[in-house]
């Protein structure tokens, strides 16, 4: 403005109004105009599908290590099953609408990496169960060992790393 001092309006004299056209706090709202999502209900719900995970997991483990006789895949599977585990447990750091309370960020780790181990576990012993009726005769921690080799620690870690990651990652949005 040519020819204003410091500190004068810039306001028009014709009537023009300075209000925005929408407040500032409207970019927080959902895109369709309605409410803003609330998280989760419970830790429960979010427990049970991560529980779903770890048990659809330690089926493909086993599946890739009895069935398929093959350790090929065997770290990728347990990779994908950990950070799943994870990804989905994240969602329990978030505050339900109902007023159920979030677990803290730690906890969703401890979680997630026990659930991911225990996938891991529940897969060796049922791979030891099928070769058993296959007429094994090695216990289950010698014939994990002698057949995998450090397949089974390999996949023990990756799937506990995976999972610490994908719990500090996420949550994911369904």
């Amino acid at each position: 403005m040519a020819g204003s001092e410091p500190g004068d309006s810039r306001r028009r004299g014709d009537g023009e109004s300075r209000h925005l056209a929408e407040a500032p706090s409207a970019r927080y709202g959902s895109p369709d105009g309605g409410e803003i999502r609330a998280g989760p209900a419970s830790p429960v719900g979010t427990l049970a599908r991560a529980s779903i995970v770890a048990v659809v997991g330690a089926a493909v483990l086993v599946m890739v290590g009895a069935i398929l006789a093959s350790t090929a895949g065997l770290l990728f599977v347990s990779g994908i099953t950990g950070v799943t585990i994870g990804l989905v447990l994240a969602s329990a750091r978030v505050p339900g609408g109902d007023g159920a309370a979030a677990l803290s960020p730690r906890a969703v780790t401890g979680l997630a990496i026990g659930l991911a181990i225990a996938s891991v576990v529940v897969a060796a012993l049922g791979t030891w169960l099928i070769a058993r009726q296959e007429g094994g005769v090695l216990g289950p921690i010698d014939y994990v060992l002698t057949t995998f080799g450090p397949f089974v620690p390999g996949e023990l870690l990756i799937a506990g790393l995976t999972a610490a990651w994908g719990a500090r990652a996420g949550p994911i949005e369904r």
